[in-house]
């Protein structure tokens, strides 16, 4: 997988998700959580790889890509409302 195609899919993933806790839980399944009885330690299987159903994403990578998201749609916003002036 290329860069381009990487940042692509962590783009897709901070923006189907609020809070990368929310993006952990949607790859921990029931069996996942009946064996470990423990939805912290479940999370951090996935956050290592260990454990999900799809894209390992890091904590840092999550919270920049949806901070620069936001940046971007303000910025976006921004334009608009000059332009309107």
């Amino acid at each position: 997988m290329d860069p381009e195609e990487g940042s692509t899919a962590v783009d897709n993933i901070v923006t189907q998700f609020n809070t990368y806790e929310d993006f952990l839980d949607s790859q921990i399944t029931t069996v996942d959580l009946y064996y470990l009885e423990d939805e912290s330690l479940a999370r951090q299987l996935v956050e290592l790889g260990y454990r999900g159903t799809g894209e390992v994403v890091k904590r840092e990578d999550f919270e920049a890509r949806k901070a620069a998201i936001e940046i971007a749609r303000l910025a976006e916003r921004t334009q608009k409302n000059c332009r309107s002036f």
